[in-house]
């Protein structure tokens, strides 16, 4: 599989997209949207954004819509779960504080912002077998929701004082006699630089500009008697620096944003493509000037020729939560839903235990996803769904196998694939569609 020509050729790749007569805005591309910026999207809305261009239907995916998939006022919803998650997130066990936000990704208004909720989620890897509380772990991810779209700047500053990230890190033992180091090498390494753009010595000094922060009865605290106030060097900077100075000091580094949109490259884009620097240099310069902007660069993204190269499609593997929550999105699985306790346990089968990376480093994305435990699990997750007499009576499973392939997979089938599915049973042809290796790429 050759890399499409696009990827060679920076300043074509990030000028907007703009619909022509062999470009046309058609629904392989609305689908393709909806997958990558969203958890896909059920007939009437690849319909309304079928005919109302892409301009408009990104910009709905920025800012979130006014309802719920079901119809809730989508600010009374979020309201709603919020406060679910404050009240219900202390006493929970790991399924039912992974089901509260599978929850809030089949309902959400705002699919783009629960997917960069998930993107943080990976990148400010934390888990709560070492946290060991699970209303911690909920205000992380209200951490992560609030700042999605936002400051990135503003997004590292508040997971420093984060208690789950403190205790994660063990920063709750970083003392002025004894710096920790390993937020400070996590923060350069994982977070914000990439290995190798930083010195042992710029973490050792990062370090001591982070002593003294420590958790206390469940919230950030700051001991001024075990802070290391004299002055220090990092990344080639000298000051009494402390942990507020640090995130400032990060992010004035050029390989910050390359670092960031690298990644986000490869969440939006391709998994399997190779990432060049040149590809990357005019999306970081952006970021930079946008004064770190998560919305802009993400903007950016999903305006370019880039995102909507037909080439580009399913150059990646849908992750447990993509696979399940577009499902169920997709098809409109509402009344009643999956069981959201039943669906953080499918998705932990398949490989993705939310609250629970199995490194700081994260979960190990594309093809890891993809082997013969996993792969049965999101069968196993097909089949029960459809054999829900309740679930499988929803209208998009009635409606036929040319319908079906349009509403899923779209340009995806080879002809005679397509030909196939369309001859099969009406038992049958929905799961042939929903357990295709099509199905299982974004």
């Amino acid at each position: 599989m050759s890399p499409p020509p696009l990827l060679s050729d920076p300043a074509r790749a990030w000028s907007p997209f703009e619909p022509g007569a062999s470009d046309p805005w058609d629904l392989p591309r609305v689908a393709h949207l909806h997958r990558r910026a969203g958890f896909a999207a059920p007939w009437t809305t690849l319909e309304r954004d079928l005919r109302d261009g892409p301009a408009a239907s990104i910009t709905r995916l920025l800012d979130g819509e006014a309802q719920t998939p079901d119809g809730k006022p989508a600010a009374a919803f979020e309201a709603l779960l919020d406060d679910m998650g404050r009240q219900l997130a202390p006493a929970a066990v790991l399924p039912r504080l992974q089901g509260i936000w599978l929850y809030r990704m089949i309902f959400t208004a705002h699919p783009l912002r629960e997917r960069m909720t998930l993107f943080w989620h990976n990148h400010f890897a934390t888990s709560n077998a070492k946290v060991q509380n699970p209303a911690l772990m909920q205000r992380q991810n209200d951490l992560f929701r609030t700042h999605a779209l936002g400051d990135f700047e503003a997004l590292v500053a508040a997971v420093g004082k984060d208690p789950a990230m403190l205790i994660w890190l063990d920063s709750t033992a970083n003392r002025k006699a004894r710096p920790n180091e390993n937020y400070a090498r996590e923060v350069m390494e994982l977070f914000t630089l990439g290995r190798g753009r930083y010195s042992e010595q710029d973490i050792q000094e990062a370090a001591r500009a982070f002593t003294g922060w420590f958790v206390v009865r469940d919230r950030f605290q700051e001991i001024v008697a075990q802070h290391d106030d004299g002055p220090k060097t990092i990344l080639g900077r000298t000051g009494r620096f402390d942990g507020d100075d640090v995130p400032p000091l990060l992010l004035d580094q050029p390989a910050c944003a390359e670092f960031l949109c690298g990644k986000l490259i490869r969440y939006f884009i391709t998994e399997v493509d190779p990432v060049t620097p040149e590809l990357i240099a005019p999306l970081a310069r952006r970021f930079r000037e946008s004064r770190y902007n998560v919305r802009s660069v993400v903007e950016t993204i999903l305006r370019s020729q880039l995102f909507h190269d037909p080439a580009l499609r399913r150059r990646r593997v849908k992750c447990p939560v993509e696979h399940t929550i577009g499902t169920i999105r997709a098809l409109e699985v509402f009344r009643p839903t999956v069981q959201a306790d039943t669906l953080a346990e499918a998705c932990g089968r398949m490989g993705q235990n939310l609250y629970a990376p199995p490194s700081v480093a994260g979960w190990e994305w594309g093809a890891a996803w993809a082997n013969s435990t996993t792969m049965l699990a999101r069968t196993n997750f097909v089949l029960s769904l459809l054999a829900d007499k309740e679930r499988a009576s929803v209208p998009a499973l009635k409606q036929g196998a040319k319908f079906l392939v349009d509403l899923l997979v779209q340009d995806g089938f080879d002809p005679r694939v397509r030909q196939r599915i369309e001859q099969a049973s009406a038992k049958e042809m929905p799961a042939l569609v929903l357990t295709s290796p099509e199905y299982q790429l974004a």
